[in-house]
């Protein structure tokens, strides 16, 4: 029998691909933007693609900061705590992923849509690499999160969606500087996590956090672990590094700025950096709403 949510969801996508060959535009504009320092309700949803706060989630949260300290959480429970405030509603994201030498110039654009369905059974998303001026589909992934496992990634590339090898977690997504770890978000679901040397600090953005150290359940090339600053009042993710087999940095993500709509506050705009690679990655989101 036909999954009658799994039509939806191919509807919405085949809807989308129409839009992207017809460059209609079908999502609404932002509203009010801020630095990301100032903000009061962020949390991270589906991937640093999907940064996003749910008003329906505030009441998750402690009110204060003394609250926040309060509360004694472990490690485990902070991580946790990202989890329990992910948003279920459907939405839909329209971007660039932008990579570029550390003096600015442009090395690729990568137009991007993103549909999520962390509602969904088993939680979904559907991630749409467009070529650059952004009229037709070189790369489609399928993220499913089946309860209790793994993430699952199934690739496609090109126009006629050819099936192609999973790809692991460490791997760059088309010489860009996000992984699929980045995109699933897996390390938010890993069991093994402890608290760093350094249990708490400002992120880069400025914001109070605890630093936590997440190792994943088996082996992931290139990657013995990530530490995760999580803001101590909002319980969300403002900053991850990605920790190499020697115990060294390899990678790092922060949140630059966000941005309102209607009620809820979604990534306007990150940095993620290869370091010592001479280049970044800016993810910049241009429109967002439900599908």
């Amino acid at each position: 029998m036909r999954n009658p949510r799994a039509g939806g969801l191919l509807a919405r996508l085949a809807r989308i691909c129409y839009n992207v060959s017809h460059t209609r535009p079908v999502l609404r504009t932002w509203r009010s933007e801020v630095d990301v320092k100032s903000i009061h309700s962020v949390v991270v949803f589906g991937g640093f693609l999907g940064l996003l706060a749910a008003h329906a989630a505030e009441g998750l949260r402690p009110e204060t900061e003394q609250a926040a300290v309060a509360e004694q959480l472990t490690a485990a429970q902070t991580l946790a705590a990202c989890t329990a405030i992910i948003p279920t509603e459907p939405c839909l994201l329209k971007g660039t992923l932008t990579v570029r030498k550390l003096r600015g110039i442009v090395l690729a654009e990568h137009p991007f849509r993103l549909l999520m369905e962390w509602g969904a059974n088993p939680p979904s998303a559907e991630c749409l690499l467009l070529d650059p001026a952004g009229t037709s589909l070189v790369e489609r992934a399928v993220l499913t999160r089946p309860a209790g496992q793994p993430a699952r990634i199934r690739l496609y590339s090109g126009p006629e969606q050819k099936p192609e090898e999973a790809p692991p977690y460490s791997a760059r997504i088309r010489g860009t500087d996000i992984t699929w770890l980045d995109l699933t978000l897996d390390f938010l679901w890993w069991k093994n996590v402890r608290f760093d040397d350094t249990p708490r600090g400002e992120s880069q953005n400025g914001r109070d956090c605890d630093i936590l150290v997440a190792s994943p359940p088996g082996p992931i090339p290139g990657c013995a672990a990530v530490r995760v600053w999580v803001d101590r009042q909002l319980k969300c993710v403002m900053q991850a590094e990605q920790v190499g087999p020697q115990g060294d940095t390899v990678r790092k993500m922060w949140v630059q700025r966000v941005k309102k709509m209607d009620n809820r506050w979604m990534i306007r705009e990150m940095e993620i950096e290869t370091l010592n690679s001479g280049h970044r990655t800016r993810l910049f989101v241009d429109e967002a709403t439900a599908p």
